[in-house]
């Protein structure tokens, strides 16, 4: 059998829409699948069989398909407002039956083992309709973080349940792969929400630091200076767990031959207790972050920090801020426009301990030890280490209700509340990447932690002995001594203040437009009006405008149209009726809104900061 090729209306949705199944169908060259094939000699034109061994079968029966397609939907308990994973792609059918009886709140991901199987079907019906649908989400091959990389917009859609739909003819022929599909699509949602809801509510204070920060920050140096320098010298990660109050010694020991780097929420400790750190970093661009540095010096000690922490703490350290840069347009134009060299990402994933932990990897550091990372409540609900922000308002005990029981370092179970579980499988996912690094544990009641094993603070103190952190001390002496860039923010930015007045000034006057036009154009006569031709070609003039600058469309949408977008997409899927052309009216005028509201915020907080009169006073 010769494997065929895609149609190209499906193709080249699959290019856009789903990068991910492109590449994978294409990775699988001319495989042919070795469950199902289709015949094209039947009176049906190309029917899907099953294979059994020597046998195959009609996958969705000999007689009437349809039939069993709709009873199968119809014994199907759905919640509204949801998000489903359909076991097998097959010819479609059941799929196109499911898209079309489910409502607009809800969301479809088809989950297809097999990418040959998928090539076929999508060379022989035309789904772009399917395709298209922005309900729809598809998923082939190995159910890794890839295979769930549109999550990250379900998830912004606030969905009741997320769960897999059985469809029996191809769930039979895996089932241990489709239930792995299930697991793994479950515990992404969980871990994806509320780090993406927490990244659309933030991003208004993200653009707001990364702004008010960029006169401190423009020229200070990029961590990357810093990468691959020091595999010789451990390098200790303090959190502020309760394990933290035990660990003081050790570490006043363990500083001349380690790097000793903490997070804001155990740098008061450290301090207070005589065990500067090398470094703190702080990630959180919210002020409650700023608790951690108040009432202790910060005097001569550096800080890492992306553009986006909280301004005060920035000034706190200024002249002493190292940074680095994930996913910041803002940053990415500033450097792309003074000719230098893109900013070094950190990990940024719900923790700024994985901050500090992806730092130990971009120096290069091969021994890594755990102090105060927990990850678990101690019997007594023992929360985190004393004299930190925590004790400060009680925070650092916690209730011992709703926690899973899981695995301990010299414990057999420990409790580990929901926000600790999230950490603690972040940190996990991390190590795992990288076999040829060395983790320990020392948090002696904590969880365990998977490819981190514990280890006693006195065997840590002799693995680490031979380790000089000096050698951390001379590299920073030496980045801040040299001489850094100096720039012209009003300059470098004056193209983004003007692309953002002409994107507000045409999505302002089309949502205007479209707000005032009579009722009476929702009737299916008037579909061909002149008018509602001429609001039609609006749409080319809006997104020929957004379409002039790519990277200031970034700078845009990282800020609060973020969020009205997200409102966008909402209303949209409310929006229905007999005549496609005004549905279609109505959801471009929430588009323009949703356009007009992200500029109208953006566009005095450019000038009060980037503005030529701003740079003068």
């Amino acid at each position: 059998m010769t494997p065929s090729k895609m149609l190209p209306t499906n193709e080249t949705i699959l290019r856009m829409r789903f990068p991910v199944v492109f590449a994978r169908i294409m990775q699988a060259g001319e495989q042919v699948s070795p469950d199902c094939y289709y015949d094209e000699e039947g009176e049906k034109g190309s029917t899907l069989f099953i294979r059994r061994g020597e046998n195959a079968f009609p996958a969705y029966g000999s007689r009437k398909p349809q039939r069993l397609i709709d009873r199968w939907f119809k014994n199907l308990n759905l919640t509204p407002e949801s998000f489903y994973a359909v076991t097998g792609f097959g010819d479609g059918s059941h799929l196109r039956k499911f898209l079309s009886e489910i409502g607009p709140d809800s969301n479809l991901m088809a989950a297809e083992k097999d990418p040959a199987i998928l090539r076929e079907t999508l060379s022989r019906f035309d789904y772009s309709d399917l395709l298209r649908d922005e309900r729809f989400y598809l998923g082939v091959g190995e159910p890794d973080d890839a295979f769930f990389r549109d999550l990250e917009a379900v998830a912004l859609t606030g969905v009741r349940e997320v769960d897999r739909v059985v469809f029996a003819p191809f769930y039979s022929l895996d089932e241990t792969y489709y239930d792995r599909m299930r697991n793994e699509m479950v515990r992404q949602y969980l871990v994806l929400r509320p780090l993406m809801e927490v990244n659309v509510r933030t991003a208004i204070n993200i653009q707001q630091n990364t702004f008010e920060n960029l006169p401190q920050l423009a020229s200070a140096p990029d961590v990357g200076a810093l990468e691959g320098r020091f595999a010789e010298v451990p390098f200790i990660l303090v959190g502020a767990g309760p394990s933290l109050d035990d660990s003081i010694d050790f570490l006043k020991a363990a500083r001349k031959h380690a790097i000793i780097a903490c997070s804001n929420s155990s740098y008061r400790k450290l301090v207070n207790s005589g065990v500067p750190p090398h470094f703190v970093v702080t990630a959180d661009p919210l002020s409650p972050t700023a608790a951690g540095f108040q009432g202790v010096s910060v005097e001569d000690m550096t800080l890492i920090a992306p553009f986006s922490a909280y301004p005060e703490i920035i000034k706190k350290f200024q002249g002493r801020v190292i940074t680095w840069s994930t996913l910041n347009p803002i940053v990415a134009a500033l450097r792309a426009r003074t000719d230098r060299k893109p900013g070094t990402p950190v990990l940024e994933k719900g923790t700024v301990s994985s901050c500090v932990l992806d730092l130990s990897r971009l120096f290069g550091c091969k021994k890594v030890l755990l102090v105060g990372q927990d990850m678990a409540i101690r019997e007594d609900g023992k929360y985190y280490s004393e004299d930190t922000s925590y004790a400060d308002s009680g925070a650092h005990y916690n209730a011992t209700e709703r926690v899973q029981h899981l695995p301990g370092n010299t414990l057999e179970k420990v409790k580990v509340e929901s926000r600790l579980f999230v950490y603690l499988k972040t940190f996990q996912e991390f190590i795992a990447l990288f076999p040829n690094v060395e983790y320990r544990n020392l948090a002696e009641y904590g969880a365990l932690i998977e490819g981190a094993p514990y280890q006693t603070l006195d065997e840590a103190l002799n693995w680490v002995s031979t380790g000089d952190s000096t050698l951390f001390d001379e590299a920073l002496s030496e980045l801040f001594g040299e001489k850094q860039p100096e720039v012209d923010l009003p300059k470098i930015f004056s193209s983004t203040i003007q692309y953002v007045k002409k994107v507000m000034e045409v999505s302002l006057s089309a949502a205007i437009q479209l707000e005032t036009i009579p009722e009476k154009f929702a009737d299916l006569n008037y579909a061909n009006n002149k008018k509602v031709k001429a609001l039609e070609q609006l749409a080319i003039q809006i997104n020929s405008t957004v379409d002039t600058s790519e990277e200031n469309w970034s700078i845009l949408f990282e800020g609060k149209t973020k969020g009205e977008l997200v409102n966008y997409r909402r209303a949209t899927k409310k929006i229905s009726g007999p005549n496609e052309t005004w549905n279609s009216l109505m959801r471009n005028k929430e588009y323009y809104w949703a356009l007009a509201e992200g500029c109208h915020w953006l566009l005095p907080l450019l000038e009060k900061h980037l503005s030529k009169e701003d740079a003068l006073s």
